[in-house]
């Protein structure tokens, strides 16, 4: 009998020797596919073979997949809302009549989502995009396969994990997701699940999505980790930020720390504790559980804001170390008299006790000063104290957004609002104009306390501006989906096409693409590929194509 495929890793089997198990990873072959996924060995633009279902949610469905081209196994996401969306017997993806605007909308939001992500391809802790194409009257993406287990199983059959390697695993996905966010994608679905640990124990981010299935509210239901969601994801009104992957990383770094993650956010708005065991506290440092606690806190406006404050936090920076120094609060604080007083007809022992009840008391007073500097209690850190803070009369958190933060700044400079304004971050946007408030927090209409903080993110404008045309020299048309534009280089015979975020799109002028890849040169329309000579630069069809497809140059 001749050997078959394997649909999990494609490698060959002989039923009559191995029966329906794989040799190589001892997936069962004898199992159906998932009713809702493409059938085994479908073909995807005459280059990828379907195998299994690896996972599904509300957004689309995860293959495994063969790439025939290379020989090689790759994942492959299928944009396929089965809340807006059914499989028609030819296996096209068509969405209900009253669903087509809103299946358009997130349609774009996923190919642009994973044109974005393709850009970060150099970051080794980043899923890798290969490939993106339409067909099916749907969108895929192939990512770059690497064989992993996800950090929740990782942790589960090894235990938590020591603050040294926690710090060298996380670091690198700290970076990158600084970075991520500072060019406007936000993942908000960070998680000991698409968190995976990789053979050489380093971490991989993969699950990213659009920002509909990673929140309450929109038409599709709402794909979020009970751990990992910042609060605001719970909210179709609240607007997410750069905080809420903040948050989502420093639950993964809590529960690799300790083996539990916190409690889900909208429980801990009524209690905010995060308990610690001592044996786990007396092995970290206390910089480290004050910056994942200020990552954690449930309010945004009490919440390390950006990627950036998070690493310095967790590196105990210079710079952190002399702001807490020179604050306000210790600066106040009188002098700790660490001599023993004089004799006076006590006991020394009276004497000595005293002395150590007043240097508590002290010690109490400087930490919680630094502490609620740092936007941390001491219930955050296992619960050590438990106390009130005495009511003060409450106000109004005013509507910011959309509003110009320069504005809000001089109000609140002229005593118009008893608050103080604290940019957390910038972000690109494509519908808040440039200079305005783009989220806020404490939120609109919520009551806030004289003097406290309102947090806001403010835009930097759209990422892109769009290019006037050059008549004669604009190479690619708009195809099935608005952005996209079509190049074809020659390159040793062979036709490629891609993204004009990889390539620039204007023949005759200065590249404006990705750098290190194509570029074009002011010479009779001739490509170049990094310092290599010249290439023929090819206009792209017009039109719609049974499949239409971006290849990322490797």
């Amino acid at each position: 009998m001749a050997s078959k495929l394997c649909m999990n890793c494609f490698a060959g089997y002989r039923p009559e020797v191995d029966g329906s198990l794989c040799p190589e990873c001892s997936w069962d072959n004898s199992k159906p596919q998932v009713t809702e996924g493409l059938r085994f060995q479908t073909v995807l633009a005459s280059r990828y073979v379907i195998g299994r279902v690896r996972s599904m949610n509300s957004e689309g469905i995860t293959y495994m997949a063969l790439d025939r081209a290379s020989q090689k196994t790759v994942t492959i996401r299928e944009f396929y809302p089965r809340p807006l969306a059914s499989r028609r017997q030819d296996q096209s993806v068509a969405p209900g009549k009253e669903n087509q605007a809103v299946f358009d909308k997130y349609a774009d939001e996923f190919l642009e989502l994973g044109k974005g992500v393709s850009r970060l391809r150099e970051l080794s802790v980043i899923e890798s995009v290969l490939d993106i194409f339409e067909e099916n009257g749907t969108v895929y993406t192939v990512y770059r396969y690497t064989p992993t287990v996800s950090l929740r199983s990782y942790i589960e059959n090894n235990g938590r994990l020591g603050w040294n390697e926690v710090n060298r695993m996380f670091m690198p996905v700290l970076t990158a997701l600084g970075l991520i966010n500072s060019l406007g994608i936000s993942h908000l679905g960070i998680s000991p699940d698409t968190l995976r640990v990789t053979k050489e124990r380093n971490l991989l981010l993969t699950g990213f999505c659009i920002k509909a299935a990673r929140r309450a509210g929109s038409p599709i239901p709402a794909d979020l980790d009970p751990g990992c969601a910042a609060i605001e994801q719970y909210s179709s009104k609240a607007l997410c930020s750069e905080g809420s992957d903040v948050y989502a990383l420093g639950a993964c770094m809590l529960y690799a720390l300790t083996g539990r993650p916190p409690k889900e956010a909208p429980k801990r708005l009524e209690d905010p504790r995060l308990l610690i065991a001592k044996d786990v506290m007396k092995t970290l440092p206390p910089f480290a559980v004050t910056a994942i606690a200020n990552s954690l806190q449930v309010k945004q406006g009490q919440r390390t804001g950006s990627f950036e404050r998070f690493r310095s936090e967790l590196s105990a920076a210079p710079a952190l170390v002399e702001e807490i120094d020179q604050t306000d609060a210790i600066r106040r604080l009188p002098p700790i008299n660490m001599s023993l007083p004089q004799n006076r007809g006590l006991p020394p022992v009276v004497w000595l006790i005293g002395s150590c009840v007043v240097t508590l008391v002290a010690l109490v007073i400087v930490a919680s000063a630094w502490l609620g500097d740092r936007g941390m209690s001491f219930g955050d850190l296992g619960q050590l104290f438990d106390g009130t803070v005495a009511a003060q009369s409450a106000i109004e958190v005013p509507n910011m957004l959309n509003q110009s933060y320069e504005d809000w700044e001089k109000k609140i400079k002229d005593g118009e609002y008893e608050l103080q304004l604290k940019i957390s971050s910038r972000s690109f946007s494509s519908t808040i104009d440039e200079g305005n408030i783009i989220s806020q927090s404490p939120f609109a209409g919520e009551k806030a306390k004289p003097g406290d903080t309102i947090v806001v993110t403010v835009s930097k404008g759209a990422a892109t501006r769009a290019l006037p045309e050059i008549k004669g020299k604009l190479c690619g048309t708009a195809g099935a989906f608005k952005r996209q534009r079509l190049c074809t280089h020659a390159t040793g015979g062979a036709q490629r096409r891609h993204w004009p975020g990889l390539c620039d799109t204007l023949c005759g002028s200065r590249a404006r693409g990705f750098p290190g890849l194509w570029g074009h040169s002011d010479s009779g329309g001739q490509c170049r590929a990094g310092g290599g000579g010249g290439r023929a630069c090819q206009p792209g069809r017009r039109g719609r194509t049974a499949s239409r497809r971006m290849r990322v140059l490797t």
